[in-house]
């Protein structure tokens, strides 16, 4: 006689669990989501995510658009908007960021890290960029500059578990010899910037962290600007400048701080060595 096999049940999701859920879906994409989307990242029924969505359209976390999709609502984001932490950074660093927008005239991103993804916060642009700004504001921890910034600063067996998971696939990281990883490591910190190269924009960007008090990165400041733009050690400057800066008055919010970087310059073509493209 065979014997049964009792296997354990899933754990019951709660609902505020399944509400969770279903908000995180909206991450990925500034666009919109759909219900069979929903279903199949999360797993849950139709059913259950029709009538969670209803419940945050009537609340305002979510609106409703025609044929069948969904995005964020106001609400949702005036509530996100007002969290404290990100708050006082963003209030504190962007008066750096305007001032480096306007020394160098490329976009100014601040970034910060999310888990194994790095959150493009906000920026400081002109018009003619959203034209040509990549679609997701949210990013693998390793695909941009800012994000190797974050990587530079952790052990280095934190750093070997990430590139082991896929997280970071630079290969000046995925090196099998211990002491150059740690090489390359020291290398970025103490340069103070991460120069990095998207092949598929023609973008060149230049990352530099935002350190807070105990020398932990905070969050990053890179400016963005077009490859033949790029000036090896002026524009590396400038970054510099600005995100020490913007840790000194992270350290001192009631301080006086200036940007201590050269003026507006007129761009000259230069070799530099980069980071391999991705």
């Amino acid at each position: 006689m065979s014997k049964t096999v009792i296997r354990p049940a899933e754990p019951k999701r709660s609902v505020v669990g399944r509400i969770f859920e279903i908000l995180d879906c909206f991450a990925d994409t500034e666009e919109y989501v759909t219900i069979s989307g929903i279903c199949e990242a999360t797993g849950l029924p139709p059913a259950t995510v029709h009538r969670v969505l209803s419940s945050l359209v009537e609340w305002g976390a979510v609106e409703r658009l025609e044929r069948g999709r969904y995005q964020l609502g106001r609400r949702l984001w005036r509530l996100g908007w007002g969290v404290p932490a990100t708050r006082v950074v963003r209030d504190i660093v962007r008066p750096f960021m305007v001032d480096l927008y306007a020394r160098s005239g490329g976009i100014v991103v601040l970034a910060s890290r999310d888990g194994d993804e790095l959150l493009l916060v906000d920026q400081v642009a002109d018009l003619s960029a959203g034209t040509t700004w990549p679609s997701s504001r949210r990013m693998p921890l390793g695909a941009l500059a800012p994000g190797l910034v974050y990587v530079a600063h952790l052990p280095v067996e934190e750093i070997r578990e990430l590139c082991a998971r896929g997280v970071v696939r630079h290969p000046q990281l995925l090196v099998a010899d211990e002491v150059a990883l740690r090489r390359a490591v020291t290398d970025m910190r103490l340069r103070g910037v991460v120069v990095g190269r998207t092949r598929a924009s023609g973008r060149t960007w230049i990352a530099a962290p935002v350190l807070d008090a105990d020398g932990s990165v905070r969050t990053t400041i890179s400016l963005v600007i077009a490859d033949q733009e790029f000036v090896a050690g002026t524009h590396d400057r400038l970054v510099v400048a600005a995100a020490r800066a913007a840790s000194r008055a992270l350290a001192d919010p009631g301080a006086l701080h200036s940007v201590d970087a050269p003026d507006r310059f007129v761009p000259r073509r230069t070799r530099t060595p980069r980071m391999p493209a991705r």
